[in-house]
């Protein structure tokens, strides 16, 4: 199975090093300077592009990770012009943390070559991390099969009409991620399994589908947790159904809504591979959020409590009636059961905007302290509009809640910044030398005209 990287979030959700001395960016191209420095509460920002727009109407997009417990770095490159589609992917390593790099090489996949008959596929890189107990580097993978041509497919998903399915896969390296064991399904429920000459079998495509997070987290009992977005059959009160008749066609089938699940991986080194468990699910009415809940990410806190917080979305609802949150649940058992659905709030007990829109966690291993990092709105946000600014706060672990006094901005939207500027969709990684967080994302809608006329930048959290 061929795999295209992630550089988008899917359409469930909405991009080399700036050069010191000489070095340069993707393609041999010279870096540009910096760009802003900024200072907040906890830490120092600073703000440079990374790889500028290469012509009106493109944005590049980049997603950066380590892979294996040292220093060796992937970047994957590629171009974006149409909303969720990517093109001319590029991937280059590094075994030094970005001094030197090999020469990025075209992947050469993507839907316009994943093709079987009128049917396409794109297999994305979505999740990654060293597990020290396996010794092992996972990878998460997303498939999505579209039954036609993917941009004519993605404007349907908008009017109403289906016909692309997503599945999660896994794999796993021994060495930092030269060499790739086969692709294995995550698997929650019967059903047929995938058959590369027939990728449409509605016996494959009508089963375990779900939607990945972006972040595999590895728990101190010696298990990882990934948490997923699927299917969950509900019960639909009066004031949910007549919700059902007005809101975006979009949303779940009747009877069902989006939820969240955890799989539990735990290593069994007899048959060097995973064993898995899935959790119950979590979920909330479509009165709390149309599209349901995703995008999820685990924290474990320092007691062991795990802490999953979620997206959601009021689209097609009131926004001061129907406000948009983050919204998370706790689970005191290592992820295998979930408190009911809550908002995330500050520490002073205090609620917060938040539009529909990725957020990711990050623990320092410079101050010892877990961050959120996320879109927090200054008014009710209409599902994942707008996605400015973007905060970082640490995490009051007793709570849990963000520590309001901690907020620090990474972005805002500028004067010269169109009111469509968005600060999401990003990837981010410690800095294993220095210890700094590295964030790189793509600031569409920057500039007027299209909302791919846009940079990608690169902004480095150093912590006090």
């Amino acid at each position: 199975m061929k795999i295209l990287p992630v550089i988008l979030a899917s359409a469930m959700a909405g991009a080399v090093a700036a050069g010191r001395g000489a070095r340069t960016g993707v393609d041999g191209a010279p870096n540009t300077g910096a760009a802003g420095l900024s200072s907040g509460p906890i830490c120092s920002v600073k703000r440079e592009v990374y790889i500028p727009s290469p012509q009106p109407g493109l944005a590049p997009v980049i997603n950066v990770k380590y892979l294996g417990e040292g220093l060796r770095r992937r970047e994957i490159i590629g171009q974006q012009g149409k909303s969720d589609l990517a093109e001319k992917i590029k991937a280059r390593f590094s075994d030094d943390n970005g001094r030197t790099w090999s020469p990025p090489v075209p992947l050469g996949t993507g839907p316009d070559s994943l093709r079987q008959g009128e049917n396409f596929r794109e297999d994305l890189y979505f999740a990654v991390n060293f597990d020290p107990q396996s010794r092992r580097t996972i990878e998460m993978v997303f498939q999505r099969i579209f039954l036609g041509e993917p941009a004519a497919v993605l404007k349907k998903y908008w009017r109403g009409e289906k016909q692309f399915y997503d599945h999660m896969l896994y794999r796993l390296s021994a060495d930092e991620g030269r060499t790739w064991t086969a692709l294995q399904p995550l698997v929650h429920e019967p059903g047929a399994a995938f058959d590369p000459a027939n990728w449409a079998n509605p016996g494959y495509l009508h089963s375990n589908e779900m939607y990945g997070s972006y972040a595999v987290t590895i728990l101190r009992n010696g298990q990882i947790a990934y948490p997923v977005s699927l299917r969950v059959p509900c019960v639909e009160d009066e004031e949910d159904k007549k919700i059902r008749a007005n809101f975006p066609k979009y949303a779940s089938a009747p009877g069902y809504v989006g939820g969240v699940s955890c799989f539990l991986g735990k290593w069994n080194p007899q048959k060097n591979d995973y064993e898995w468990t899935v959790s119950n699910p979590v979920f909330v009415p479509l009165r709390i959020s149309t599209r349901g809940l995703g995008e999820p990410i685990i924290a474990e806190l320092q007691d062991g409590t795990l802490l999953l917080e979620m997206r959601g979305s009021n689209d097609g609802l009131d926004p001061v009636k129907y406000p948009g949150r983050k919204w998370i649940s706790i689970s005191k058992n290592g992820g295998h059961d979930w408190s009911p659905v809550t908002d995330l709030r500050y520490d002073t007990g205090e609620q917060f905007y938040a539009p529909g829109s990725l957020a990711k966690f990050v623990r320092s291993h410079k101050t010892g302290k877990l961050y959120w990092i996320g879109n927090i709105s200054r008014q009710p946000p209409k599902g994942g509009i707008p996605r400015y600014p973007l905060y970082i706060a640490e995490v009051d672990e007793h709570m849990p809640a963000l520590k309001k006094s901690t907020l620090t901005v990474i972005d805002d939207r500028q004067p010269e910044d169109t009111a469509a500027v968005q600060f999401s969709n990003f990837s981010l990684l410690e800095n294993r030398e220095t210890q700094d967080v590295e964030v790189f994302l793509t600031r569409l809608g920057e500039k007027p005209g299209s909302a791919f006329s846009a940079n990608a930048y690169k902004y480095v959290l150093t912590f006090r």
